[in-house]
């Protein structure tokens, strides 16, 4: 009997849950995706906050497991919320490219400083939030949709640009398109940003070893931070927050940022830290971007 890998109907989605695919074939484990449709795809024409209650990409696929309909679901990690239900629990996720954001726009002669005199399009409170932090007379205009979409509507003429995960862009085979990579020092990434969340039953040992075994300790090493980061600031889905892991020197360095609301000042804040302490010292990187200096 084949196992069903729940995902969304995005052509991103499918790519990163046949990758999930690709892990339990390669076990010896026969399985297919089953496509779920979810809120956050089926209403476009709001900005993602607004849809609804935090993770409107996920609240189906968790229906499906949860009725057995599929045995795993697939999301992008970075847009689960901070807890899951206590009967699911997340397999350490398998290698993933780099968390950064990167520019898409027309032309080819981009400098990061071009932002402030630019139309950009996006709908992420976070990168709206960082945008106006560094360069507060750039001009927002929101854009939804998948991958493809956005970028059909940026050479369309809508913006001069937009701002995109770089993972979703390789994943679906668009790295050309990226103009340049943002400082992600500054473009502080989603927490999880380019992970797979691989949700499954507790109970489910036998497909929990199987990811295990295929798992990359940095992207196990990330999620576990990260998270442990945006469950620390009870963040809603409103809420601008970033951070990421910076390997230098032997060491880690923590950036983050986050504001309660996306009218609140962006507060950014780096720990320096190493792996053996680094779920430790997350909660010191928490404290800052709080405003408890």
């Amino acid at each position: 009997m084949k196992l069903k890998v729940g995902t969304r109907g995005s052509n991103l989605a499918k790519i990163q849950a046949m990758a999930v695919v690709n892990i339990l074939k390669e076990a010896g484990i026969d399985a297919e995706l089953e496509i779920i449709s979810t809120k956050g795809d089926r209403v476009q024409d709001l900005p993602i906050h607004k849809v609804g209650k935090n993770g409107v990409f996920v609240g189906e696929l968790e229906g499906a497991l949860r009725e057995g309909a599929v045995d795993i679901a697939v999301h992008s990690l970075k847009d689960m919320p901070s807890k899951i239900a206590p009967r699911f629990t997340l397999a350490p996720p398998p290698a993933a490219p780099a968390d950064v954001d990167v520019f898409v726009g027309n032309g080819d002669n981009f400098r990061e400083e071009d932002l402030a005199t630019m139309v950009v399009a996006t709908g992420s409170n976070r990168r709206i939030a960082q945008l106006k932090h560094f360069y507060p007379s750039v001009k927002i205009v929101p854009i939804r949709g998948n991958v493809e979409t956005r970028i059909n509507k940026v050479e369309s003429g809508l913006a001069d640009g937009t701002l995109l995960a770089y993972a979703g862009l390789l994943r679906a085979g668009l790295a050309h398109k990226a103009t340049a990579v943002l400082d992600p020092t500054r473009f502080i990434p989603s927490p999880s940003q380019g992970l797979l969340g691989i949700e499954l039953a507790k109970d489910r040992r036998d497909l929990l070893d199987v990811f295990t075994q295929a798992s990359d300790p940095r992207a196990a090493f990330r999620m576990k931070v990260e998270r442990a980061f945006q469950r620390a600031l009870s963040a809603s889905c409103a809420s601008p927050i970033g951070i990421h892991v910076e390997e230098k020197d032997g060491g880690i360095l923590l950036h983050g940022c986050f504001a309660e609301t996306a009218e609140d000042p962006l507060i950014y804040a780096t720990v320096a830290t190493t792996a053996e302490n680094a779920m430790d010292d997350v909660f010191e990187l928490v404290r800052k971007v709080k405003g408890h200096e």
